[in-house]
């Protein structure tokens, strides 16, 4: 069953193991670097392989799920813990509290989301039900290693308000559209995604310092201007979907 799209997955995997590992030293900003190399080299190609050998299977498919939780949800966790373990918002052992509860806000809430999707799935193609855990994660991984986030209002406090709002946000039935319409994506979207790609990579070798602050600024754009992207219709459409997997699952 493991093919040559498993190995772009375990990139993917290796990222946030990595990351993981990384955090346990106490060094969460070379931690998100490795989080964002498995996604670019692996996440992003997985899928791409797949399609090209048309090699896609369950067991692919179950792998990037696993991987994809592990990178995008665990190891930032981990980054959130490790940074608000250091910041020092509160005296010992409440600093540590905090941290842990800021991390479990990210892991229980895309574990709830997940396990909602398996049991009453949203079935509208090209659009994701709630804030994607990818999204999520990078959110998180971005504004806690952003050089401005001390800078911000409030300074990490910001975060403690943030980390769990977003979390709150997998949650919700709000749409979110992804790379898999039945149509293809307005030229400005396609733009924007491209601008994306190479302002952030970009960023590696212009300032690494301020990476993760661009890479936040376009999460936060992603995260509350996405649904602009649907037309009026297919937001009309996507709606009533979500009403009937409601009624189907309350009935």
């Amino acid at each position: 069953m493991f093919g040559i799209k498993d190995i772009f997955t375990t990139i993917n995997l290796l990222g946030g193991i990595v990351g993981i590992c990384l955090c346990v030293d106490g060094r969460p900003f070379e931690a998100g670097i490795s989080v964002m190399l498995g996604y670019v080299f692996g996440d992003t190609l997985d899928g791409y392989v797949a399609r090209k050998l048309n090699s896609a299977n369950a067991f692919g498919a179950e792998f990037d799920t696993i991987a994809d939780h592990t990178s995008h949800v665990i190891a930032p966790a981990a980054i959130v813990y490790t940074v608000y373990r250091d910041v020092g918002l509160l005296p010992a052992p409440w600093n540590q509290v905090l941290a842990i509860a800021l991390a479990a806000s990210l892991v229980i809430s895309v574990s709830v989301r997940h396990a909602r999707n398996i049991v009453s799935p949203v079935n509208y193609k090209g659009v994701w039900a709630g804030l994607p855990r990818s999204v999520l994660g990078f959110l998180a991984i971005g504004y806690c290693n952003a050089a401005l986030a001390p800078h911000a209002p409030g300074g990490w406090w910001l975060g403690v308000v943030l980390i769990p709002a977003m979390g709150l946000a997998t949650l919700t039935y709000l749409p979110f559209p992804n790379h898999h319409m039945k149509r293809s994506h307005f030229w400005y979207v396609n733009a924007l995604i491209g601008i994306f790609f190479a302002m952030t990579i970009g960023m590696v070798f212009v300032n690494p310092k301020f990476f993760f602050d661009v890479l936040f600024f376009w999460m936060a754009g992603y995260s509350m201007s996405a649904w602009m992207s649907l037309t009026p219709d297919e937001r009309v459409a996507y709606r009533q979907t979500v009403a009937a997997m409601k009624s189907q699952a309350h009935g």
